[in-house]
């Protein structure tokens, strides 16, 4: 009881102190503010206590909660995998951490749909439910999301204009980036392609590590969508005339798992594939601009060469002589030069000479925390006019962002 008493004392005197501090200013500013221009709430202060304005000033903002609500299919595993618990930033490590989730189906209790601050809205399973219908506030932002290419989009694009206020997907320009992957520089990673070449160059060394030893093996490929937007299965098939092609999943005879054909056992084979393999062929199925998934950012954690063929620009978001590109050759000459680099060690170890000078973050629970950090962040910070998309076409059709090969030419 007697600790409840000083709790409230000290508040009282604390009003108190702020009532006098406010009197006295109005008072300054009644006597002396007609009198001097350049008189300063500071120097009425000043012999009281220099640093009175300096502790208002250095005090943090208090902040409310922003509240995001996941309008439909939540359990995708790309949103599922944050979690909707009230400690979920915290526990994530975001920087800001002043946000809390709804899961539109089961979170127990809702908000008005005009009191959220964000509504994430899944494109590819929107055709499952409807848009969210209410008379929206100005402090709100629709969010389009997607982890899909454009090629599969089950939703007419052209009908979005000016609905949507952010994107949140792997692309690169979104306004919330939710990627597949990412690679970072560590300190000791080269700022020129002269240090770069060097460092290609010390892979040479017989102290260094022998990446193709034990690997009796060349090229491998897992994949449980056969049917796809890049022809990525013909692709393999002409490869396979010219050098033996491994298939596991779905579109194969082989597999690492007794559910070989959920992408969810993948990464337990990516583990059984790196024992055997030299090559692994990071086929996506579509080739469309940014479109780079699991495919490539997991071989990148292995010691197997990823094959890359997609629409991402990998010199961009990869070291160099990190992968090799599909696209840059014929399925013939790409054979040939697998073959030459499977032959000879040193030529293939130096496909490695960057894991001690890059970090790669793959899989989905670092998609979902930097996506929902960064969410959460920018709409405490985001306090501009608002934004809205005013059409869909130019970043979200196939036509625009995506591309179909009809014949195995050199690209180049």
């Amino acid at each position: 009881m007697k600790q409840g008493t000083i709790s409230i004392s000290k508040l009282n005197c604390k009003k108190i102190f702020v009532i006098f501090l406010i009197l006295n200013v109005v008072l300054a500013v009644v006597l002396f503010g007609r009198q001097n221009e350049n008189f300063s709430f500071q120097q009425l202060y000043s012999p009281f206590n220099t640093s009175l304005f300096d502790v208002f000033q250095s005090a943090p903002t208090l902040r409310e909660n922003k509240t995001i609500l996941i309008w439909n299919s939540a359990h995708r595993i790309e949103t599922a995998a944050f979690g909707f618990e009230l400690d979920s930033f915290r526990r994530h490590g975001c920087e800001v951490s002043d946000c809390i989730v709804f899961d539109n189906a089961t979170s127990h209790e809702l908000l008005p749909l005009e009191d959220y601050d964000a509504i994430i809205i899944h494109m590819h399973e929107l055709w499952l439910t409807h848009l969210p219908e209410f008379q929206r506030k100005s402090h709100q932002r629709l969010i389009f999301l997607s982890q899909e290419s454009p090629t599969t989009l089950p939703i007419d694009v052209t009908k979005f204009g000016n609905y949507f206020n952010w994107t949140m997907t792997y692309k690169l320009n979104s306004d919330v980036q939710l990627l597949y992957g990412r690679v970072s520089p560590l300190p000791t990673a080269p700022k020129t392609s002269e240090e770069t070449r060097k460092m290609i160059e010390e892979t040479h060394l017989s102290s260094t590590k022998n990446y193709a030893a034990n690997k009796t093996s060349p090229v491998v490929w897992m994949a449980s969508h056969c049917g796809t937007h890049s022809l990525r299965e013909t692709y393999v098939r002409q490869l396979g005339k010219f050098i033996p092609v491994d298939v596991y999943g779905g579109c194969g005879n082989l597999s690492c798992s007794r559910n070989h054909s959920h992408w969810l056992s993948f990464p337990h084979c990516y583990n059984v594939l790196d024992e055997k393999y030299k090559f692994y062929l990071s086929f996506e199925n579509s080739i469309c601009t940014d479109y780079a998934t699991e495919k490539f950012f997991e071989i990148l954690t292995h010691n197997m060469v990823p094959v890359v063929y997609g629409g991402a620009n990998y010199s961009y978001i990869a070291p160099p002589h990190s992968y090799i590109n599909a696209l840059d050759f014929t399925p013939e000459k790409l054979a040939e030069y697998l073959k030459l680099v499977d032959s000879n060690d040193t030529l293939y170890n130096e496909y490695f000479w960057w894991k001690d000078h890059y970090e790669v973050e793959a899989g989905v629970d670092q998609m979902a925390s930097h996506g929902f950090c960064d969410l959460c962040k920018k709409l405490h910070q985001d306090q501009g006019v608002i934004k809205y998309y005013s059409e869909l076409v130019s970043e979200w059709h196939y036509n625009t962002q995506c591309h179909q090969f009809t014949s195995w030419e050199t690209q180049s």
